[in-house]
Formats: structure tokens, sequence, C-alpha cells
């Protein structure tokens, strides 16, 4: 006769063979003490966070905006060469 055996044996299976380690009452208090712990965590971090100035913000917008446009005309510029190119090529 053959044996069927799982590949685990100690391992519990749908019927446990332990029970549950917390009540419900335990693990929403768990649950509790988390979500309570991690936004206390969160409003020490926020303490640490050095918000810019308005001028740093303006001169940091600025920056990005001369960025973009400098990448746009540079992409532009490559488009149409290469598409000057392909329609000599294959044409």
């Amino acid at each position: 006769m053959v044996e069927l055996r799982t590949p685990n044996p100690a391992a519990g299976g749908s019927s446990p063979s332990w029970p549950a380690k917390y009540s419900a009452r335990e693990r929403f208090s768990l649950m509790f003490n988390r979500i309570r712990e991690f936004f206390q965590d969160v409003t020490l971090e926020l303490k640490k966070v050095v918000f810019p100035t308005r001028k740093e913000v303006i001169g940091s917008t600025w920056v990005v905006i001369v960025s973009v446009l400098i990448a746009s005309v540079f992409l532009g510029i490559v488009d149409i060469s290469l598409g000057k190119i392909m329609t000599t090529v294959f044409k």
C-alpha cells in the first residue's frame, strides 16, 4: 500500500494542529497599537522635515521649466533631423 504524505509533515494543514496564538480581541488590540505607533512615527518624522522657503520653491520651479524647454527643443531637433534622414534614405 502507498503512503501519501505532505512535503512537510510538521506543517499544519487545513485543520490546524494547534490553536491560534491570539484571540480576536488581542489581534484587534495589536493591530490598533501598530496603527497608533505608525502615526506617532509619522508625527516624529514630520517634525524633522525642513520645508523649503517660497523663494527656493520658485527657483526650483524655474530650473524645472528651463530644463524641460531645453530637453523638448533638443528632442524636437533630433526628431526633425531623423525624419529628414529617413525620408531621404527610403525615398
